[in-house]
């Protein structure tokens, strides 16, 4: 990581999620590790959530006095240990920094990171809807949740649907004055534009946050109830620290640049923002990589077995020289078994004279344990093709739901470091 603020190369540990970890604790913490107020140390793999905590609170007694004041420090330590469980934050609609005055806002102000959004109405294109939730919502979402309630009672349920016309509304259960009808037409549009809004990021708000962070800025972007670390490099350009579990696993992957609302045209890049060539469904890419090293390492362990096998053969085979001495076999014709097992054989295997398959071991008392993997002589042809494909074509679709199952007994509280 290269440090805008020192403008020096220095290696940074991130935090990652495993399963649904704690996002407005790892994005805050990641924060301050890159601009240098926090550092992960040693080489542990892994941190609980409770250790995080306890750095951030010790982070917080190390600021300089006067700072922030003893009534900020109280109150954010008895915040810290709900970050484990997420934030409660009402953001307003103004601008990337506008939010509600509370104690998650305290708790930023009190690491000096900013906590920024991109849920901003277009007071220009749209000007109905913003003069709505400036007038009657104070201009912030539970402002504006509570506007739609109150207006959804009155009209009997009908601003929700907001599919509606004045006809459907003056035929609720009780008439409605011009006064009420004024209102419920306001909040159908104002749950329209949620609605339209869901990512909780729009154009206007992706502009301002281009435009209005400093360059070569860190931050913590609230965005679809989800908190992560974001780093403003250059005009325009966004870029989101990547800490999801799916990519976790890929150390290649640092950052997601933040392009466009739905994030369609996102692209991953490394450490140093050189863009990566990862296509197609990602989350699908790592699960078939995984399927692949387990299906490879159950060919290797197959493959440990067959030589095993062979090399007890051997000794037996010596052994038997040995005892024969120069006496040797005389020749006899194949059998017709012989035939059809010879025309079934792998290049360099063939079928000895006496019955036996060349260079396959026979089960002896003695190896019987050691070799209960490997091949043996069939019987039959229908016997014989079903043990050599349960040999070589172990099931993959087992040793996939055995990986998964492995995969679910993962620590839930506990942070990947990397």
């Amino acid at each position: 990581w290269h440090d805008p603020l020192t403008n020096r190369t220095r290696d940074v540990k991130i935090v990652t999620q495993n399963a649904n970890g704690p996002c407005p604790l790892i994005a805050l913490t990641n924060a301050l590790q890159l601009t240098g107020a926090l550092q992960i140390v040693g080489s542990r793999r892994t941190i609980s959530g409770d250790e995080l905590t306890g750095m951030l609170a010790d982070r917080l007694f190390q600021t300089d006095a006067g700072s922030v004041s003893e009534t900020d420090v109280t109150q954010t330590l008895a915040l810290l240990p709900t970050l484990a469980q997420g934030l409660d934050v009402d953001l307003r609609f103004a601008h990337v920094y506008d939010f509600s005055d509370s104690g998650p806002m305290q708790l930023f102000r009190a690491f000096n990171v900013d906590l920024v959004h991109g849920w901003v109405v277009d007071a220009e294109q749209e000007q109905k809807v913003a003069g709505v939730l400036v007038g009657e919502c104070s201009n912030s979402y539970e402002g504006a949740v509570e506007f739609i309630l109150a207006a959804d009672e009155v009209s009997c349920g009908q601003v929700v649907a907001h599919n509606i016309c004045d006809a459907d509304v003056r035929g609720a259960d009780a008439e409605l004055s011009e006064k009420q009808l004024a209102t419920v037409r306001s909040a159908i549009e104002v749950n329209a534009w949620l609605e339209h809004t869901a990512t909780q990021l729009t154009s206007c708000g992706l502009r301002m946050l281009g435009t209005m962070l400093p360059t070569s800025h860190v931050c913590v972007l609230f965005r679809n109830n989800h908190f992560s670390t974001l780093y403003k490099r250059g005009p325009g350009e966004l870029f989101l620290l990547c800490t999801d579990d799916a990519v976790a696993g890929d150390s290649r992957i640092v950052w997601e640049s933040l392009r466009d609302v739905h994030q369609t045209t996102s692209q991953f890049l490394d450490s140093q923002f050189r863009l990566l060539r990862v296509g197609g469904d990602y989350v699908q890419q790592v699960e078939g990589r995984e399927d692949a090293t387990a299906d490879a390492q159950e060919a290797a362990q197959i493959d440990e077995d067959y030589a095993l096998a062979l090399k007890l053969h051997e000794q037996e085979q010596k052994a038997r020289q040995g005892q024969q001495g120069q006496q040797g076999h005389p020749g006899q014709q194949r059998s017709q078994l012989q035939v059809r097992q010879q025309d079934r054989m792998p290049p360099g295997m063939h079928v000895r004279e006496h019955g036996h398959l060349h260079n396959v071991p026979e089960v002896s008392r003695e190896g019987e344990a050691q070799l209960a993997r490997a091949m043996y002589r069939s019987a039959s042809d229908e016997n014989f093709e079903r043990r050599m494909e349960n040999t070589f074509m172990p099931n993959k679709a087992a040793t996939n739901s055995a990986l998964r199952q492995q995969k679910k007994h993962d620590d839930d509280d506990k942070c990947i470091v990397c």
